[in-house]
């Protein structure tokens, strides 16, 4: 009402001639058909879309407008159905361009999904409003056909009928600017409740209400997954949790609410969609237990191992870690072992294991296989140039293809080697040379060609990331799967729920209690509610 009021008031005050009052009038009507169109039109509508998705680097598009139908009310809208994949941040610049745009665009719906790679699939229904041509006209403002004597009476007509289209198409504007939806705040918000956490959407849509579901690992997670939602912009109406193996699947509803243009908005810097299954990285159930035999008199080794359903792959690592030694454990190698290792030396150590089935080359880079009828072939020995660039790695079950790309970088006589390798395999090296500990992986996965003919390079396997750091682990996932020590200093063994196996020492946090001591037959940790001690448990339990 303001504003026709407004408009009255200045068509009364002014004293242009009637010429250049038409021409101002037709510039205005020009500068709201571009806003509002008189009208449908399915093909511009879809072309401004596909233009505006283009630009913003979203591929496999489909846009399907909708046949609009006739109506007599003040406005309709051509619904255009949008399909795309991109990134994250495609995803939210195509969004803020409509935001911006000449052309009022509403988003009736949005709904986001893990594509191929790192990318997004988007699916959204767009409604871009025009005036239909039935559209009644509200009376021209009162006063405006006194200023027009002496103009022609069908001039005066048409002047008056487009004072009033443009007063209608001004009103209507108002109202759609205000009502218009955009999600540029939720993709905002849906980054940053799931930033910095091991935690993946599946699914996420925004319509009246919002809906996430995803996967989650760790207590600690879901509760600072839920306290942030709780204090951010969502309106949280429910959350509903399910446990799914070592993960928890979780579904969210609520209200998320629409900002203005001029809202300053945190730029998504996140990408929280995944098609990652959760999975636990362990071996197969089904226990080999071995105990150093027992002896008269009280054993002086410098190693002690007590281990509880480990796998074998761990056990190497648990080793690597208490002496430095390098082993390259064959794909293979597979199943759990119970170890009880009183006060032995390392080779003493190595002898015990080989009793489980399997077979260690010699040092000082070690192969690990099953033992079968045949030999193992030898591993190659360390190179002796001290410039021969070296490696530090502690990988359980990697990517071949992707181990060997690691080591062509690290070594650039490497990169014109055979790389696009089958398989996984675990190594736990420290300072050993790039070119040996390649030799070793190809005679652990067997030979796959020859430096003169090189396979293309595979897709790099993705980082996991429903996966926990070790002081991301609560006080009630902590399950001790082994104490082990070297010279009598104690460190703990647990698993992640995905499979991890974490070394922890006295002093090291969780995250929700701290590790306070480490002993031969149990841990210490100090929460908020008092200390606790959890046991190592007994073999075969």
């Amino acid at each position: 009402m303001v504003l026709r009021a407004l408009l009255a008031l200045l068509a009364v005050l002014s004293s242009r001639p009637f010429p250049e009052e038409r021409l101002l009038l037709d510039r205005r009507l020009e500068t709201l058909r571009r806003i509002l169109p008189d009208g449908p039109n399915p093909p511009a509508d879809r072309a401004l879309v596909l233009e505006m998705a283009q630009s913003t680097g979203l591929e496999s598009l489909d846009v399907q407008p909708r046949p609009p139908f006739d109506s007599r009310s003040a406005w309709a809208a051509v619904v255009v159905d949008l399909s795309a994949v991109g990134s994250y941040d495609e995803v939210d610049r195509f969004f803020r361009q409509a935001a911006l745009s000449p052309r009022l665009i509403d988003v009736e719906s949005l709904t986001l999904s893990p594509a191929a790679g790192d990318a997004v699939r988007v699916v959204a229904v767009l409604r871009l409003p025009y005036r239909p041509e039935a559209a009644p006209l509200p009376p021209p403002p009162e006063g405006m056909r006194t200023p027009l004597a002496g103009v022609p009476r069908p001039q005066a007509d048409a002047y008056l009928r487009d004072q009033a289209l443009a007063v209608a198409k001004a009103d209507t504007i108002d109202g759609l600017r205000r009502d218009r939806r955009n999600p540029r705040l939720f993709l905002s918000e849906v980054a940053a409740v799931t930033r910095g956490r091991p935690l993946v959407l599946s699914q996420a849509t925004l319509g009246d209400e919002f809906f996430l579901r995803g996967l989650a690992v760790g207590d600690a997670t879901l509760r600072g997954f839920e306290r942030r939602l709780e204090r951010g912009f969502f309106r949280v109406g429910q959350v509903l949790l399910a446990r799914q193996g070592p993960c928890y699947r979780f579904e969210v509803r609520g209200r998320s609410p629409v900002v203005g243009l001029d809202a300053e908005i945190p730029m998504p810097n996140h990408q929280p969609f995944s098609a990652e299954a959760c999975r636990s990285d362990r071996d197969p159930a089904g226990t080999t237990v071995l105990r150093a035999p027992p002896a008269r008199r009280a054993r002086r080794g410098r190693l002690d191992m007590r281990l509880r359903d480990v796998d074998w792959a761990d056990v190497f690592g648990v080793l690597h870690e208490l002496t430095g030694e390098a082993f390259v454990v064959d794909p293979d190698v597979t199943g759990r072992v119970t170890v009880d290792f009183a006060g032995v030396e390392l080779e003493e150590a190595l002898a015990l294991l080989q009793k489980g089935g399997l077979k260690l080359s010699p040092g000082p880079l070690r192969r690990v296989s099953r033992m079968r009828g045949d030999a193992t072939r030898p591993t190659p020995a360390l190179a002796l140039s001290e410039d021969a660039p070296r490696v530090t790695l502690a990988l359980k079950r990697a990517d071949v293809g992707d181990l060997l790309a690691a080591l062509a970088e690290a070594d650039p006589a490497l990169a014109a080697a055979p790389r696009d390798l089958p398989g996984r395999i675990s190594v736990w090296v420290r300072d050993v040379p790039a070119t040996d500990l390649r030799a070793a992986v190809l005679d652990a996965v067997g030979p796959a060609g020859t430096a003169e003919t090189v396979p293309p390079a595979g897709t790099p396997t993705p980082i996991r990331r429903l996966e926990l750091r070790p002081d991301e682990l609560a006080v009630d996932e902590f399950e001790l799967a082994g104490l082990a020590a070297a010279e009598g200093r104690w460190t703990a063994r647990v698993y992640s729920p995905a499979g991890t196996l974490y070394t922890y020492r006295a002093g090291d946090r969780l995250a929700d209690g701290t590790v306070s001591a480490v002993e031969s037959t149990d841990v210490l940790l100090q929460t908020e509610e008092g200390p606790v001690r959890v046991m190592l448990p007994l073999p075969g339990k």
